[in-house]
């Protein structure tokens, strides 16, 4: 059971590595969109259709793919299991459900990963086209305003835990000094805040798409940095995004260093 426990707290480790590693990508590339005018920035699934058009393309996907189930399986063991040991309040609960979310969406991302090493991901698979085929069901116009509100509840979330830092608690920083410990928890706060806005323009699009019942008014995280880039002064704060998404890519990747991992 020890050696158990010991490879799955590796694989988590390398979950939060590969994490912070494609968000760097992923801030880089917006840095990029930001000073070349006819670039457009990417999301995550872009940056994966990118590296597999790239030399051992498919061995860095694979990594990706390995890394991203990883850090999915630790926020389904947070949400199932609770290891950190949260009280069994509302706002606990609120939480726990987050990280259940979360670990879906990094499991659909491992998954989307798999697929674009076999060439099979379709482009209808499109945050529009679902959003579409829930607009069609009954009551969709509700429950694609309530997916709305969660991003905006997220990425509100996002700003809380800017100001209170309170990722400071899951992390190990003892063997730090004071300065290291203190530029730790400000890239952590930078980071937090930029993944608050990006989440929270793209909650308010897809509110806007459940009142207009237009799908076609949604944007993905790729569309909402494009939407910071047109407008005044666009790539300026495009930059400042890109600074932070690097800044988030950065904590991630400390995460797999310091975060207290305690498997049940």
């Amino acid at each position: 059971m020890g050696k158990t426990r010991r490879w799955l707290t590796g694989w988590i480790r390398f979950g939060f590595l590969i994490k912070g590693f494609v968000y760097i990508l992923l801030g880089i590339l917006a840095a990029q969109a930001a000073l070349i005018y006819h670039q457009q920035a990417q999301d995550i699934q872009g940056i994966l259709r990118a590296i597999a058009r790239q030399p051992a393309g498919n061995i860095l996907l694979i990594t990706i793919a390995v890394g991203l189930a990883g850090y999915s399986f630790w926020r389904i063991v947070e949400a199932c299991l609770n290891p950190d040991a949260h009280p069994q309040g509302l706002r606990d609960g609120f939480k726990r459900l987050g990280s259940g979310l979360s670990g879906i969406a990094y499991g659909i991302l491992a998954f989307t990963a798999v697929q674009v090493l076999q060439g099979s991901q379709q482009d209808s698979e499109s945050f529009e086209f679902w959003t579409a085929r829930l607009l069609s069901w009954p009551m969709g116009q509700w429950l694609v305003g309530a997916v709305g509100v969660g991003f905006l509840g997220v990425g509100i979330a996002f700003f809380y835990r800017t100001w209170k830092a309170d990722f400071r608690q899951r992390l190990q920083l003892n063997t730090l000094n004071s300065l290291q410990r203190k530029m730790v928890v400000a890239i952590g706060r930078v980071g937090y805040f930029t993944r608050g806005i990006i989440l929270a323009i793209v909650g308010g699009y897809v509110i806007k798409a459940a009142h207009e019942f237009d799908a076609d008014t949604v944007r993905s995280s790729e569309e909402a940095l494009e939407t910071i880039k047109q407008q005044p002064y666009g790539p300026g704060l495009l930059t400042l995004v890109a600074v932070g998404l690097i800044a988030y890519g950065i904590h991630t990747g400390l995460q797999a260093r310091y975060r207290r991992i305690e498997l049940p």
